[in-house]
């Protein structure tokens, strides 16, 4: 009988596994048994000013500004390529 070594392998290991899990025990595990409990961390954070907030805006508007900046231009640098491609590549 061919493969019965295959069978008698996959019946150990059901065995096997069978025991492991009579040997745990019934009770069901959670995260704080795994974990520990979970500790409230207290923040603090420095409060800011007026000024400070307005600096912070100022310093976004600028980044944002200048982003936009550098994305039309690289929007416009691939328009003139496609087009400068199209020139060069189509029959005329």
């Amino acid at each position: 009988m061919a493969g019965g070594g295959f069978a008698q392998h996959a019946k150990n290991v059901i065995e096997g596994n069978r025991a492991l899990l009579r040997s745990k025990g019934r009770r069901k595990r959670t995260k704080d048994d795994v974990y520990g409990k979970v500790s409230v961390t207290e923040l603090s954070f420095k409060k800011s000013t007026r000024r400070d907030l307005d600096r912070v805006r100022k310093k976004m508007f600028i980044q944002k500004e200048k982003e936009k900046r550098q994305m039309f231009y690289a929007i416009l640098a691939t328009i003139l390529l496609f087009f400068v491609l199209y020139l060069l590549f189509v029959p005329r």
